[in-house]
């Protein structure tokens, strides 16, 4: 390869990059927000929406943080001496301060001191008394973060310092804590986990660090993708969202849709019944027979199939001719069934579906040939999703 046919490939592989990294902010942002806006109008709980933003490593929802902070707070009141001064201070919050700071909550916790101001104006009844005190300062903040819960807070009262100042008020030490909020905002960050950045190749012309970046960057996308596929179908197949299920994955489908990701799979909702006649030497034995065979065709967790099925005996057995007994069995099977381009398809897999796991239910059994009938009964997203290969 030249080095002009080099220098080509690798603005072609820079270009290929920069495409990648600014299609996965887009998705990024696009997706926080749309999660953020179904949490808010009510479609799905705030747990929910952290979750999922935090499995895509991305930041948290907005939540109320409750934070604190203990400092010395000094202000002056005339007394009459200074045991009364001392036994006002331990219950006494001037009013200026519920006043600049309305949505912060006060609570005195200890006096430290009580010192009488000298040469200031002064009355034989009441002396001018310098108060200081312990206090806890407290207020609920909402955001995305510890770090800017602390600075909001610290905003919050910082910007009416020099008021307070103005009115003779003194706050001083105060070292600012988050105590309370959402589990997935009071836990240590994951940076490893949010860290998603990609970096560009430098500039030169090394074609294989221009190509390394481009691979990252393309694989970034790739997987952001298939995260956000997978939870919104793991909330979906798990009732995370509640609702009927056909329009609750339709909301699903048009999210997914919304970020440029493909639609969920459709199926054909069929439903298939069985009616068939087993013979035996004794009234129990033809008994005991329908409900093997009701046993065998119900689907096990040990044994997973994809279809819901059941049997039944029937109330009717009769005495045959030939001295055996005959007693009727019924079956239903339910099942999602992709692929077919019509219901009368659909209908005709299920049929040869049932008919085979009949064979093995039956191996064994004098019966009459069954009688399966199949109907599909709509054409939906299918119910039987996984998060994983879907």
């Amino acid at each position: 390869m030249t080095t002009t046919d080099r220098q080509a490939r690798v603005r072609q592989l820079r270009a290929a990059t920069i495409a990648a990294i600014e299609q996965r902010d887009l998705l990024a942002s696009e997706a926080r927000r749309a999660v953020i806006a179904a949490w808010q109008t009510g479609r799905v709980c705030r747990t929910g929406c952290a979750d999922a933003l935090t499995a895509w490593g991305l930041e948290p929802p907005p939540g109320e943080l409750t934070v604190a902070a203990n400092g010395r707070m000094s202000y002056t009141r005339m007394h009459g001496d200074e045991d009364a001064a001392r036994a006002e201070a331990v219950d006494y919050v001037p009013d200026e301060l519920y006043r600049l700071l309305p949505d912060v909550s006060i609570r005195l916790r200890r006096l430290i001191d009580v010192a009488l101001i000298p040469d200031a104006d002064d009355y034989p009844e009441a002396h001018p008394y310098r108060i200081t005190v312990q206090v806890t300062l407290r207020t609920t903040v909402t955001v995305t973060s510890q770090a800017a819960a602390i600075n909001r807070a610290q905003t919050m009262v910082t910007s009416r310092l020099p008021e307070l100042v103005a009115a003779d008020i003194t706050l001083i030490g105060l070292t600012w804590e988050v105590y309370d909020g959402p589990a997935d905002l009071l836990q240590d960050a994951d940076t490893d986990a949010r860290d998603t950045t990609v970096r560009r190749s430098d500039g030169g012309d090394d074609l294989a660090a221009a190509t390394a970046a481009r691979d990252a960057a393309t694989e970034a996308l790739a997987d952001l993708r298939r995260k956000i596929r997978r939870r919104a179908i793991h909330a979906l197949v798990d009732d995370e969202i509640g609702g009927d299920y056909q329009d609750t994955a339709e909301r699903v489908e048009q999210f997914l849709r919304g970020l440029g990701l493909a639609g969920l799979p459709r199926a054909h909702h069929v439903r298939a019944t069985v009616d068939l006649r087993v013979r035996a030497a004794t009234r129990e034995q033809a008994y005991r027979a329908v409900g093997d065979i009701g046993q065998t065709i119900t689907v096990s967790p040990d044994e997973p199939k994809p279809w819901t099925a059941y049997g039944w005996p029937s109330a009717d057995s009769r005495l045959l001719e030939d001295g055996r007994w005959q007693m009727s069995c019924q079956c239903e099977y339910e099942m999602w069934l992709r692929g077919h381009a019509t219901p009368a398809d659909a209908s005709l897999a299920a049929e040869a579906s049932v008919r085979a796991d009949l064979t093995k239910a039956l191996a064994g059994v004098d019966h009459d040939p069954a009688a399966v009938t199949a109907t599909c009964e709509s054409f939906g997203i299918d119910v039987d999703l996984d998060p994983n290969t879907d």
